[in-house]
């Protein structure tokens, strides 16, 4: 692990003797935690700073998304699943299934902002205002984001490097908002739902422009899960029209002070890499749907983060395993800023032999497809 190395694959002309990792494994089973370093989170829940800070290390993981590494001060609510529950409540009084030690809320039908009233109507969906739900400014966003990222910093220290995250870029909103078949209907009402985008839009570039203003900034992530495992919701040029027409005005304020955006979208978003680049993105973060041979073909010097599929390392056995970091690593390897990276996280169903194979793996092949075959 190495918050340079990190920082230097975000730089064009990255030249590392190693392939960087970025690595999601907050949903790693209690089990998996404790047999990697001895310390069980559930029972210890003092020495959570400690486990994750060795993760790390083991991992060898340069970049975070989104947060810091977790602490006692800083997490999610913890749960003890050794009895098997297929669910809990958690202390909200909501449903949550299993992420690791932490859980994954039950979104309905897409929507993460559940403390927003969904609209009752597609007409009351075309209507809605959200700045009166999001108004800040663009100095209270900044000052907000100035505190986080300082923590981030100070608490992952010179173990790796987190890059902050915007979930909502533009198709995210409506979703989060009003779920996915809401979505659907107010989006085949263009000309009004042209303008609801542009009232969306309005609250990310403020949240943009404030990022762009944070000290000591060096990459930032902006999200949107454009597409499902099958591909586009909408035509492609309806994306055009309404989301991808945003893009350059919201990757603006970063593009001028030279941070460089890696955008993030789950599904299948293959055919959507050349409008995210045209708008100004300098990398890609995916999932094992998306074909990273053809991206480097296409786009040799962006930074590509992905895409080993995570249901081969909970499935196996080891010789698909194999087959597919190797496969991953060596295509991704011919573009001088590959990431490589868990699609869908390293997730509490894998087992820790499992675990421990592609971990062993992952390390070898990093050196090695770089012309480094040391241990260091």
């Amino acid at each position: 692990m190495s918050k340079a190395l990190g920082l230097a694959v975000l730089q064009p002309d990255y030249a590392g003797t190693r392939i960087p990792v970025m690595e999601h494994f907050g949903g790693l089973s209690c089990e998996a935690i404790e047999h990697l370093t001895g310390i069980n989170p559930v029972a210890e829940r003092d020495r959570l700073a400690e486990a994750w800070d060795t993760l790390c290390e083991l991992l060898e993981v340069d970049l975070l998304w989104g947060g810091a590494l977790v602490d006692e001060q800083h997490c999610r609510e913890i749960f003890d699943w050794s009895d098997g529950a297929a669910s809990k409540i958690d202390a909200e009084g909501e449903p949550v299934v299993q992420w690791g030690i932490f859980h994954a809320s039950k979104a309905e039908d897409g929507r993460h902002f559940r403390h927003i009233t969904k609209p009752k109507s597609v007409d009351e969906a075309l209507d809605f205002q959200p700045l009166v739900h999001f108004p800040d400014t663009v100095e209270q966003y900044r000052r907000c984001f100035q505190d986080q990222h300082d923590h981030n910093l100070n608490r992952n220290g010179e173990l790796c490097y987190t890059l902050p995250m915007h979930y909502t870029t533009a198709f995210h909103w409506p979703l989060a908002i009003f779920g996915f078949e809401l979505l659907c209907e107010v989006g085949l009402h263009e000309k009004r739902f042209a303008a609801l985008m542009e009232r969306f839009v309005e609250i990310t570039e403020r949240i943009t422009t404030a990022w762009s203003q944070v000290d000591g900034l060096r990459g930032m992530i902006l999200h949107d899960d454009l597409t499902m495992s099958s591909g586009p919701i909408f035509h492609p040029d309806w994306y055009r029209r309404h989301i991808f027409a945003h893009y350059p005005r919201v990757f603006a304020p970063l593009i001028r002070r030279g941070i460089p955006i890696v955008f993030t979208s789950d599904g299948d978003c293959s055919m959507f890499a050349g409008d995210i680049f045209d708008a100004g993105a300098d990398g890609l973060n995916f999932e094992y749907l998306v074909d990273l041979e053809t991206l480097v073909r296409n786009w040799p010097d962006k930074i590509f983060i992905g895409n080993i599929n995570s249901h081969t390392l909970a499935e196996g056995p080891i010789e698909k395993i194999e087959r597919e970091v190797r496969h991953c690593m060596q295509a991704g390897a011919a573009a001088r800023r590959f990431v490589v990276n868990v699609g869908g996280q390293i997730t509490h169903d894998i087992p820790v032999k499992h675990l421990e194979y592609y971990l062993d793996l992952r390390k070898r092949l990093a050196r090695e497809l770089r012309g480094n075959g040391s241990s260091a």
